[in-house]
């Protein structure tokens, strides 16, 4: 099999063993176990990877179960992109009853919002549209948002932030938009907001904060 060559922040990564994945924790919580029996599948985290080991996260099916950890590069079999969930369309080849969730009828609707940006959906919604298990929550404790990956790729102003984010938030879900573009990232809405001088930025060596989130992800 040939080696996977890059991985950003927000994919999706399948692999055969549970020894593949090296835990920070050990040994492995109960519903770790129970979560790699379901889908051996992991997301990737901000960091370098070393040593060709990628810095990953496991998650449960409830908030507060979740795992870092490591996975070689090498081990790797499959990887599943933000953006390539909406190029496929993935939330159509879910069962009927899951695509009447709220949360897909809204990534339905907003799909032609988002027509002329390169976009893509992580969170709850991208584990279920890889692996088909019913992660997406819409209860009265919890209800999943629509994690979008917003891909840099020109400026956006204030003005314009503020009006995009009014029609992605007009189907009873929240929409969290995350400008990225490689390891680095900030959220559109404190951006939109404009109630501070700097926007924080998520970057592989940490957060930093600037006064222009753009010109730091070299974006115009």
């Amino acid at each position: 099999m040939e080696e996977i060559k890059q991985v950003w922040p927000h994919d999706l990564l399948t692999f055969n063993d549970n020894h593949d994945l090296i835990p920070k924790v050990n040994p492995l919580p109960d519903w770790a176990k129970d979560s790699l029996s379901k889908a051996k599948i992991v997301v990737v985290r901000r960091g370098l990877s070393r040593n060709g080991l990628i810095p990953v996260g496991l998650r449960g099916s409830h908030r507060s179960q979740r795992l870092a950890g490591f996975l070689a590069k090498k081990r790797v079999i499959g990887c599943y992109s933000p953006v390539d969930f909406i190029k496929n369309k993935s939330w159509q080849k879910l069962a009927p009853e899951r695509r009447k969730l709220p949360q897909f009828q809204a990534l339905e609707k907003i799909y032609p919002i988002l027509m002329k940006y390169t976009w893509g959906i992580g969170g709850s919604l991208a584990y279920e549209m890889a692996t088909s298990i019913a992660t997406v929550q819409n209860n009265s404790k919890h209800k999943s948002d629509l994690d979008i990956i917003l891909i840099a790729k020109r400026k956006i102003s204030i003005n314009q932030s503020r009006k995009l984010l009014t029609m992605l938030n007009q189907y009873q879900v929240h929409a969290d938009v995350q400008v990225v573009k490689g390891q680095n990232g900030f959220a559109l809405a404190e951006y939109a907001a404009n109630r501070n001088p700097k926007v924080l930025i998520k970057t592989n060596a940490g957060p930093v904060l600037t006064a222009d989130p753009w010109h730091f992800l070299k974006v115009n």
